[in-house]
């Protein structure tokens, strides 16, 4: 069972220090397909790379340094 649903905002860490807001798309075959808000483009990632909240993404970033 999916943890996003299409439509669902989520969030994800860039170049291991940026958390950018995306939206889901589509689930499929275990890889979510996401964009942008402003829609400047989007791609396939997996379900680990995605995070609820920001803050969660921001603890997972600062447990790495």
């Amino acid at each position: 069972m999916p943890k996003f649903n299409p439509g669902d905002k989520a969030y994800i860490i860039e170049s291991t220090i940026f958390i950018k807001e995306v939206v889901v798309v589509k689930f499929a075959g275990g890889m979510y397909l996401i964009k942008y808000p402003n829609g400047s483009g989007g791609y396939k990632v997996r379900e680990s790379r995605l995070y609820k909240t920001g803050a969660e993404a921001k603890k997972v970033i600062d447990s790495r340094k």
